[in-house]
């Protein structure tokens, strides 16, 4: 067994010292690089994705249709029977929009007046959905 002291003799020589600086550095950004990566995934279909969490959001916005799908590590989430709220803020204003699911798919859809979103706006979805689970996406829109 070693001694404190031949760990630290061993240890801090410059070369070793360097060794030990890179495997470190190299080991922190993997796993940086692993923990951002949880939760990431390409919008499917040109819409604004939500930031981070473990249910993703994808906010789309066509003409005069705002949707807003679900997805959970990249595969789609079953909205039948959900119901939820789209909530925008804009300069300090809010406006709350009803989502109601869109047939046998991963999405839901704003009803009532159009929702138009600019850059800088930021939105929240809070889904309710059939089992009675609830989830929650945010987004700013850039």
């Amino acid at each position: 067994m070693l001694t404190i002291a031949q760990v630290a003799r061993c240890a801090f020589r410059p070369a070793r010292r360097a060794r030990l600086a890179r495997a470190v550095a190299l080991s922190s950004s993997l796993l940086c690089s692993l923990a951002l990566a949880h939760g990431d995934w390409p919008a499917q279909h040109a819409g604004v994705m939500n930031e981070g969490g473990e249910t993703s959001f994808e906010l789309i916005q066509k003409g005069q249709a705002t949707t807003v799908c679900l997805s959970d590590h990249g595969k789609p989430v079953a909205t039948r029977g959900a119901n939820g709220t789209l909530q925008v803020s804009r300069s300090g204003k809010e406006t709350r929009h009803d989502l109601k699911a869109v047939a046998d798919g991963n999405c839901l859809a704003a009803s009532g007046a159009v929702v138009k979103l600019r850059a800088g706006d930021t939105a929240m979805t809070r889904v309710q959905q059939a089992d009675g689970s609830v989830v929650i996406g945010r987004f700013a829109v850039r």
